[in-house]
């Protein structure tokens, strides 16, 4: 068997119908009803927008899409809603593990199944990133090949990163523009791939740096938030857990990797358990280091007071965002961060690191700042906020003011069509 050639290993799934139902645990989206497919020859002329009136086509391929969310899963799924309600036909092509079907399905998606190691804690593991890029490049060099004989059935390809995806499309000598989000500015491209993408886009830090690095190009497409999902609202969850209604509760939505820093979060609430023992501390996500940090809980003590969510489907999120009294962002870095933007949305204060964009949402007095990997500063803000509820309700109150002016899905939709627009007009006839 090679792994990039004939002999590759793999199925190709057709659109099916969303399964949402059977998977209680599983963090998911509301179900999405535009997806389109187009059953065409894949040799027939490329009619969409170039034609009056017709609708414009885009395929969004996305890898982990269908296997695990994160903030480039949330842009891609965000936007291409509001893209589709302004009269796009829009079509995602997706991973999914190599012998079974995708825990996240989308209605109406295709898939490819390519090996998944979802267990695999790649970023712990000495060398264990390349493992992980293997499992993109299969993915990669298959979806180009598919990608290149439909190509023609849209009218623009818009991919979250996959650099190797662009390079092994163009190579292949796929006509349709392709429009490449970069989620960070640290991206792996060992062949060239970003550079050939006929737009890039970006958000947060990863602006600046990929100026630096001669992308001068780039787009800013900034993340936002849906703020009448996230919204300050009544929730009854706190019973769901036992908490009491007076107790000071902590939220941190975040994936267990390294750079998230659970563990500066736990040592700081462990100071916090210490004098305010009604504490509680809710973790909302799924990880390679989960079970690093809940023995770390109990070897400090906080068993009872720290309760761990695992993934949260998209539409219960809102009620524990509401049902806690600050969101905590213990990152090292984070490029941007979708989790605050969504507790600003609904009315949270923010207590985080000074680690990249974060420091910048808040900056306006909707939050609190300290340093990178200092707990004892952050057990020291989390004092402060749980013992001034009109602090906490002032810094919550500034920042769903700031995400309703800055950080809404449909000004962020309108500037990438545009950019859509652009390149269907420009292109070589």
């Amino acid at each position: 068997m090679r792994l990039f050639g004939k002999g590759i290993t793999g199925r190709v799934s057709k659109p099916t119908q969303n399964t949402q139902k059977t998977l209680p645990r599983a963090k998911r989206f509301p179900p999405f009803h535009f997806f389109h497919t187009v059953e065409k020859s894949p040799h027939a002329m490329n009619t969409g927008a170039n034609q009056p009136n017709a609708p414009m086509r885009v395929l969004f391929v996305n890898r982990m899409a269908c296997l695990e969310r994160g903030g480039g899963e949330t842009f891609d799924l965000e936007i291409s809603r509001h893209l589709a309600r302004a009269g796009i036909q829009i079509s995602y092509l997706c991973g999914a593990p190599l012998f079974s079907s995708p825990p996240l399905p989308l209605q109406g998606a295709r898939v490819l199944h390519t090996p998944w190691l979802r267990r695999f804690p790649w970023d712990k593991v000495k060398g264990g990133w390349r493992v992980r890029q293997l499992e993109f490049e299969w993915f990669e060099w298959r979806a180009a090949r598919w990608v290149a004989r439909h190509a023609t059935r849209y009218d623009i390809i818009q991919v979250c990163e996959l650099p190797n995806f662009v390079y092994w499309l163009k190579k292949r000598g796929a006509p349709t523009p392709v429009v490449m989000r970069l989620t960070a500015p640290n991206y792996h491209d060992p062949r060239g791939g970003v550079p050939l993408a006929d737009a890039l886009i970006a958000s947060g830090t990863s602006i600046a740096r990929l100026r630096e690095r001669g992308h001068i190009n780039v787009q800013n497409i900034p993340n936002a938030v849906d703020a009448d999902h996230f919204k300050p609202q009544p929730s009854a969850f706190r019973e769901t857990l036992n908490i009491p209604r007076d107790a000071f509760v902590v939220l941190y939505v975040a994936r267990f990797q390294a750079f998230k820093n659970h563990a500066l979060l736990l040592n700081a609430f462990a100071a916090l358990a210490k004098d305010r023992p009604a504490s509680h501390l809710l973790l909302v996500g799924s990880g390679p280091l989960r079970a690093a940090i809940e023995k770390q809980a109990a070897d400090l003590g906080l068993t009872p007071r720290v309760h761990f969510l695992g993934e949260i489907p998209f539409q219960d999120l809102p009620a524990i965002y509401a049902a806690a009294d600050v969101h905590a962002i213990s990152s090292d870095y984070e490029s941007f961060c979708f989790a605050a933007i969504e507790a600003m949305s609904t009315g949270l204060p923010i207590l985080t690191t000074d680690c990249g964009w974060v420091p910048n949402l808040v900056a306006d007095d909707a939050g609190i700042i300290t340093p990178v990997g200092d707990p004892a500063a952050f057990a020291a803000a989390l004092k402060k906020l749980a013992d001034n509820p009109a602090l906490r309700h002032r810094l919550g109150a500034t920042g769903r003011a700031l995400v309703l002016d800055r950080h809404t899905w449909p000004a962020s939709a309108e500037k990438l069509h545009a950019l859509y627009r652009s390149l269907i007009q420009n292109r070589p006839v």
